[in-house]
Formats: C-alpha cells, structure tokens, sequence
C-alpha cells in the first residue's frame, strides 16, 4: 500500500467517524425534540431525554476532536499513528455513549407492551438507534481498516 493510499483511507476513516457524529447529533436532537411530546412513563421520559442528551454531548465531543486532530494533521503535528489513536478514542467514546440504549430501549419496550401509549416512544428510540449502531459499525469498520493498513505497513 502506497503513502497516497494509506492518506486516502486515512481521509476515508476521518469522514466515516465523522458521519457517526453527524448522525449522533442528529437523532439525539431529534429525540430531544420528540421525547417531551410523546405520551410516555414520566419516568422513562427522563431516563431517555438523559440518554439522549448523553448522545448529544459525545457527538459533540467526538466533532471537536475531529477539528483538532485534522488541524493537527494539516499542520503535520499528528502522524497516522497518532491519527489512529485518537479516531479510535473516537470511535470508543461514542460506542459508550450509545451502550446505554438498549436497556432503554429494553424499558419502554417493556412499558409499550403494558400500555400501547408508550409504544411510539419506543418506536423513536429504537429507530434512532438503529441508524446510530449503523453508522457506528461503519466507523469501527473504516478504524480497523486503517489500523490493519498501518500494521501491514510497518511489517514491510
């Protein structure tokens, strides 16, 4: 694998984790938005709107990061193997921020099934998490890419 190869998968991985990112932001806000309007238990109301907002600071975390670290990069203070490091920092901060979602989503699948009012909150959730665990895999994927590249390089 050529030096241009490795800084095209590299560009590859920074624009997956960054669409994790984007997507995190955007279904945490949305459900920040939909939550309070939803009829649901009150108290899994705030159990989700903390989850929620959880997400929202990760995404946010995990944007800043990214402006540093490609800052870095382009001022050539960071190499792959930094790069590396911090996008799978990256990648860890937002898998824990989302681990927490299918015990929530567990809950109000729980309360839909006793009361078919929570059933559109569990909907949200639940979609909301889907495409967030989607573009997560993705990041992970284009991470360990990247790693396997850089390891192959170093053996040769």
């Amino acid at each position: 694998m050529t030096a241009g190869d490795r800084q095209s998968l590299l560009q590859a991985t920074i624009a997956a984790v960054r669409d994790c990112a984007d997507k995190m932001e955007d279904r945490a806000t949305s459900l920040l938005q939909s939550l309070p309007t939803v009829p649901m238990d009150e108290g899994l109301r705030a159990t989700a709107i903390e989850l929620s907002a959880g997400l929202k600071d990760a995404s946010g975390r995990v944007m800043f990061e990214l402006a540093l670290l490609q800052t870095e990069l382009g001022e050539a203070k960071a190499d792959a193997a930094t790069a590396l490091q911090s996008l799978s920092r990256m990648d860890a901060t937002m898998m824990d921020a989302l681990a927490a979602i299918a015990d929530v989503a567990d809950q109000l699948e729980n309360a839909a099934e006793r009361d078919e009012r929570n059933e559109r909150a569990f909907v949200l959730v639940i979609e909301a998490a889907g495409v967030m665990l989607q573009s997560l895999e993705k990041a992970r994927a284009a991470t360990q890419l990247l790693s396997a590249a850089g390891q192959t390089a170093v053996r040769t």
